[in-house]
């Protein structure tokens, strides 16, 4: 049984910074996975083309996934590798060589309050078999939050165009 209590939490705050100081560091670009932290971006694939957070991955964990996995979701299934970026990112989750994974839905404000069958409990559950040795938390109050801090987070929030499954990011807002 996943305990979410046990899910610590990140304020928007705290990741502002620790983006900033990732983006100091030469050859910390985070859409190749060489950052040390990993953002999951756990809200569906149509939100997250809508707008996400710079550098977030989106994992695909929907419903026939779901229905398939009956409550489990592995690693593999939630971040399949298609392209070089994503297996790059599911080899350093598989290796221990991000340091956190944050992982945040639209606006979750706490760890006790997911559902255990929601998105994020499913990937959190995913990243505790598979890659236990990454510190997991969650952004408290999600993307929500993050947008409404926008005035100050002009540069880290990303829209997207998709052309045959391959992500093009997009100016920043």
């Amino acid at each position: 049984m996943l305990i979410m209590e046990e899910l610590r939490e990140m304020d928007c705050s705290v990741l502002k910074r620790l983006l900033k100081r990732e983006a100091v560091y030469p050859g910390s670009h985070r859409s190749s996975g060489s950052g040390t932290c990993l953002l999951l971006d756990c809200r569906p694939f149509l939100a997250h083309s809508a707008g996400f957070i710079q550098g977030s991955v989106n994992v695909r964990c929907n419903t026939i996934v779901r229905r398939r996995a009956k409550g489990s979701v592995s690693l593999e299934q939630m971040l399949p590798a298609g392209s070089k970026d994503e297996e790059e990112v599911l080899r350093r989750l598989r290796s221990g060589l991000y340091s956190a994974v944050i992982v945040y839905d639209e606006r979750s404000p706490r760890a006790e309050s997911l559902r255990e069958d929601s998105t994020v409990s499913l990937v959190v559950q995913a990243l505790r078999k598979g890659a236990d040795s990454a510190d997991i938390c969650l952004l408290k109050a999600g993307k929500h939050r993050w947008s409404v801090l926008l005035p100050l987070n002009r540069g880290q929030l990303q829209r997207c165009a998709y052309s045959r499954g391959v992500e093009a990011s997009g100016n920043g807002l």
